[in-house]
C-alpha cells in the first residue's frame, strides 16, 4: 500500500487519504506548483480550515485560537505552526476574496463596452433619477427579471422578487417531476 507523510502532523497514512493544499491559496497569487503544495492528512486539512473560519469570527480571541491548536496538536509545536501558518493564508485569501465581493454572497460584477455616444445619455439618466450608476443597472436588471415573471420591482421589492423566482424554479422543478412521472 502506498504511502504519505502529512506535512502537519508528520504521521504517515494511506496515500488514499491525501490532500492537497495550497501553501498560498491561489486566490492571492500562490501557483499550482510543487513548491507551493503540501499533502495534508484529513484531520489536519479540516482542522486548518477550521481554525482559519474561526479566526475570521469576532467572538473568537487569539488566545482561543492557539488553545485549539494546542490540544489539536497535543506536544507537536511544529504541527501548531504549520496549521497556524496555512490557517492565516487561508484566512487571509478570504478576507482579500470578500473585500473583492467573491465571497459566498457575493455580488456579481458586470463588465460590458457601451458606444461613446450612449454614455453621456446613460450618464445624464442616472443623474437624472437621483442614482448612482450602479443603482440605476441594478434597477434595470430587475425591471427586466420583474417583466419576465410579471411582478412590479423596484430596488425595495428585491428580496420580494428573489423569493418568487426561487419558488417558481422550485415549482416548475416539481412540474418537471410530476410530468416525468406520468410519463413512465
Amino acid at each position: 500500500m502506498e504511502t504519505f507523510v502529512c506535512g502537519c502532523c508528520s504521521k504517515q497514512y494511506p496515500t488514499l487519504h491525501k490532500h492537497v493544499h495550497h501553501k498560498v491559496p491561489r486566490a492571492l497569487g500562490g501557483k499550482d506548483i510543487a513548491a507551493n503544495l503540501i499533502e495534508l492528512c484529513p484531520g489536519c486539512h479540516d482542522s486548518l480550515h477550521s481554525i482559519a473560519h474561526r479566526m475570521l469570527s469576532k467572538k473568537v480571541s487569539q488566545t482561543q485560537i492557539i488553545d485549539s491548536l494546542m490540544l489539536i496538536y497535543i506536544d507537536n509545536k511544529k504541527a501548531q505552526d504549520i496549521c497556524l501558518q496555512l490557517a492565516l493564508n487561508v484566512r487571509n485569501a478570504q478576507i482579500q476574496s470578500d473585500e473583492k465581493g467573491l465571497g459566498p454572497n457575493h455580488l456579481i460584477t458586470i463588465g460590458t463596452t457601451i458606444r461613446k455616444f450612449y454614455k453621456p445619455l446613460i450618464i445624464n439618466r442616472y443623474k437624472e433619477l437621483k442614482l448612482t450608476q450602479e443603482s440605476y443597472i441594478r434597477m434595470l436588471i430587475l425591471q427586466d427579471v420583474a417583466k419576465r415573471f410579471n411582478l412590479t420591482a423596484n430596488l425595495l421589492e428585491e428580496n420580494r422578487l428573489i423569493t418568487y423566482i426561487k419558488k417558481e424554479k422550485s415549482n416548475s422543478f416539481i412540474d418537471r417531476g410530476e410530468q416525468n412521472a406520468k410519463s413512465k
